[in-house]
């Protein structure tokens, strides 16, 4: 990006097409015709950061005045602040690293107080000879009590307000214009507690919005005049529809939207897996963002903020910070992320293939009844006659319809010891019959009386000892 001064070139812009070559040797080439001048550059020691930004003072409860301000890359950066009391001779102050606020021990109430604060690159990072332009002024003490700060919202009106020091004690009333206009109350008051503290004030022309504003702030006879600069005083809405898209070149791709785009740079900070904040400045016009062939296992969340950049009125404060927008494995609830678009194409055959297992199941299952039903036939309950149950005085007789063979039975009698050759004790006999099962049974039962081959036996039985058993 070429810069002219007079229609003539006087410089360059050269964007980053890697940001971890930013401190490397950069090589640069001026040519006219057939002259060439070729130059190599270290850039480590010759960075410079924007001016500190949002400086605020307040009164601590400590009786001493504290300053505070925002600047990126803080764990890198050291500050300078100087201070003037009553528009003396300025004051200033070494801030270590990392530090973002200065105090002034035991401030007069009568004195007026004014500080600026400046940033660059320290020792733990790259030791920049460079130092960042001075940020705007503030101011405390008794005659700063009506101190009036003005900028522009979004092209839309002026925000003033006039409560850096506090909630004031009394309602002031406001008057604002542009240029010869004539002056006009504020409409529409802004107040705190019940006390006004600002003013929205409405353009009447949308031409005079860069140009000189004036305000003067009354209570009763007191009155404070003051005149604002705001073509360096802008301040943007954050940017809207921050979106994430895993690009076809496998890297990770933002996109957002911010009005007056051709005037507006932007700065996006991304950190991965809740760690520090990365920032990174995007050139004006430029509403994209890309990171490098990210990790799936990772989580990245990103932010952006805009402000009106140097081809049109090159202003100091930034706009808020955008809401953030996720990607990576921990975002499973951010319907961005294209791992959650690709879970939803599959989902539909990951359907398919359920329904498909449950009906396979089911067909197995059935099967497998059928199986067990063939295997294991059903056990029929018999059905007894009520006749055989009756109480009935002749019931009909049983005639069954297998052949059983008939047992004939032999005596077994007990004989008396007198009748034994071989004891001398007493004896008994006992007859039984021993059944011969060699005799067949009719089937039809209509010869029962068959008379069964039968043989005596004779037990003998002794009274004091054990029994003679003859056959």
């Amino acid at each position: 990006m070429y810069l002219s001064e007079n229609g003539t070139i006087t410089g360059c812009n050269h964007l980053y097409q890697n940001i971890n070559d930013r401190f490397g040797s950069f090589y640069t080439i001026l040519k006219h015709g057939s002259d060439e001048s070729k130059k190599q550059h270290e850039l480590r020691y010759k960075v410079k950061l924007y001016p500190p930004t949002n400086l605020t003072v307040k009164l601590g409860s400590d009786s001493n005045l504290w300053f505070y301000w925002n600047q990126s890359h803080s764990g890198c950066v050291e500050s300078e602040v100087r201070y003037r009391i009553n528009n003396k001779t300025w004051n200033s102050d070494p801030v270590s690293t990392g530090i973002q606020y200065y105090c002034i021990n035991l401030p007069s109430n009568s004195s007026l107080y004014e500080v600026q604060v400046r940033s660059k690159f320290g020792r733990n990072c790259a030791e920049s000879q460079i130092w960042s332009e001075w940020s705007q002024p503030v101011a405390w003490g008794a005659n700063n009590s009506t101190d009036v700060d003005c900028y522009v919202v979004h092209m839309e009106y002026v925000h003033c307000s006039w409560n850096k020091q506090g909630t004031p004690e009394v309602n002031y009333t406001f008057h604002g214009w542009f240029g010869s206009a004539p002056w006009r109350e504020c409409t529409t008051y802004l107040s705190e507690n019940g006390t006004i503290t600002g003013c929205n004030h409405l353009y009447q022309n949308i031409n005079d919005r860069f140009g000189s504003f004036y305000t003067i702030l009354k209570n009763g006879s007191d009155e404070s005049k003051m005149k604002h600069e705001l073509r360096y005083k802008v301040k943007l809405y954050p940017p809207t529809n921050l979106t994430v898209k895993l690009g076809s070149d496998s890297n990770l791709w933002f996109y957002w939207n911010q009005s007056h785009s051709g005037c507006v740079e932007s700065e996006v900070r991304y950190r991965i897996n809740n760690k520090t904040w990365n920032s990174d400045p995007v050139s004006t016009g430029i509403q994209y963002y890309c990171i490098n062939l990210p990790s799936d296992s990772s989580l990245y969340e990103v932010q952006v903020r805009s402000k009106f950049g140097r081809d049109c009125a090159e202003s100091q404060i930034w706009s808020e910070w955008s809401q953030p927008v996720a990607w990576g494995a921990n975002n499973s609830t951010d319907k961005s992320k294209p791992k959650d678009s690709s879970m939803s194409a599959w989902t539909p055959v990951m359907y398919v293939l359920g329904a498909l297992t449950l009906i396979l199941m089911v067909m197995m299952l059935l099967h497998y009844e059928r199986v067990r039903i063939r295997l294991m036939p059903v056990v029929l309950t018999p059905k007894f006659n009520q006749e055989w149950i009756s109480g009935s005085d002749n019931p009909k007789p049983f005639y069954p319809d297998y052949t059983e063979r008939v047992c004939p039975v032999r005596d077994y009698t007990l004989v008396s010891q007198s009748s034994s050759d071989s004891s001398d004790c007493s004896t008994s006999s006992v007859t039984t019959d021993q059944t011969d099962c060699s005799i067949p049974m009719p089937l039809d039962g209509s010869d029962l009386s068959t008379s069964c081959s039968s043989s005596t036996s004779t037990v003998s039985v002794s009274s004091e000892g054990p029994e003679k058993v003859s056959v």
